[in-house]
């Protein structure tokens, strides 16, 4: 599978994305990602950049998924595609936009995502990519993370 929906994605992609109704921006700045313990609240990591990538094998077809994702200006987690060889339970669905390449479907989104949350482990190969780097989540296995803009933090 290529990684197709991020590499593009700029500021003004996302700015666009939150126009039209949406809520005033919070004053925070969206330009950092950090994956936080959400038991213990402490930091993982954080990399500056407001568009990222999860990919996994999925438990049930064993399949890899890659899914995109941008933050917002006002912190918000927006998943602006997710890319599949073999539908299996709990991935995103509304086929009608749905399209294939090379093997792959690939399916646009535009789903705001309150509070992204995982938990990883070794079997299912969790990455984290952030522009060119690839982060693997499975070093800390079976605990439940969350990625945010910690500039962002909701209240």
């Amino acid at each position: 599978m290529t990684r197709t929906g991020q590499r593009g994605l700029t500021a003004l992609a996302a700015v666009a994305l939150c126009a039209g109704g949406a809520p005033a921006p919070r004053a925070c700045s969206a330009d950092t990602l950090a994956v936080v313990g959400v038991r213990d609240g402490v930091t993982r990591l954080e990399r500056p950049g407001h568009a990222f990538t999860l990919t996994w094998r999925h438990s049930v077809s064993l399949t890899p998924v890659e899914a995109d994702y941008i933050v917002t200006p006002d912190g918000q987690i927006v998943q602006t595609e997710e890319r599949f060889v073999a539908h299996g339970p709990g991935m995103a669905h509304s086929g009608h936009r749905q399209t294939q390449a090379d093997g792959t479907m690939v399916l646009p989104l535009h789903r705001p995502v309150p509070r992204l949350i995982l938990r990883t482990a070794p079997d299912y190969d969790n990455r984290l990519i952030v522009g060119e780097e690839v982060i693997d989540l499975t070093l800390w296995p079976a605990t439940p993370l969350e990625i945010l803009s910690p500039d962002c933090k909701k209240d």
